[in-house]
């Protein structure tokens, strides 16, 4: 059954199973059921701040909702390349600089360059991973244990090492 068939039917740290996502339309689906549940934090470890999957108005009045909503919650964003965000702008950018208690992006350092990675963590439990760049193929789950808990450590490993993003902060000049 597809995500979009099941997605009212998914809770956050309670939903088992795997899901396949094949196409930017069940990223989103994926991505928006599961940030609308998020209590405490999402976090978002991404190549280049895809516009298909967090420029979307759907993603924005979620996050905009979460973070206006539940005043404890935050939106973290690790961003390897900001050179696709500051050239044709972001709504997520501009987001944040509404709501810039909430919500923070920072370049992930120079000694992670070599990360691959791609995936969307909701209160270190709910995960939806992105297997190949520059593909829309992956999977997600709304309860991943232990993968969502090891990714989070890792996001948090990193996040503690990352500085705020200035090429997106030159945006607001």
């Amino acid at each position: 059954m597809s995500i979009q068939n099941l997605a009212p039917l998914l809770v956050v740290g309670e939903s088992t199973g795997t899901i396949l996502l094949e196409s930017a339309d069940e990223f989103r689906c994926a991505i928006n059921r599961m940030a609308q549940q998020a209590v405490r934090s999402i976090r978002i470890f991404t190549q280049d701040l895809d516009h298909e999957l967090y420029d979307q108005t759907e993603f924005l009045k979620v996050a905009s909702a979460v973070c206006r909503q539940r005043r404890n919650c935050t939106i973290q964003v690790l961003l390897k390349n900001a050179d696709k965000a500051a050239r044709f702008g972001h709504r997520l950018v501009e987001l944040q600089k509404r709501l810039p208690s909430s919500i923070e992006i920072r370049s992930v350092p120079a000694e992670y360059e070599e990360a691959n990675d791609e995936f969307f963590l909701v209160d270190d439990i709910g995960l939806v991973k992105r297997f190949a760049l520059g593909y829309m193929r992956g999977h997600c789950e709304f309860r991943s244990v232990p993968d969502a808990v090891k990714k989070a450590r890792w996001f948090n490993e990193i996040w503690e090492r990352s500085e705020p993003c200035q090429d997106l902060r030159r945006l607001s000049l």
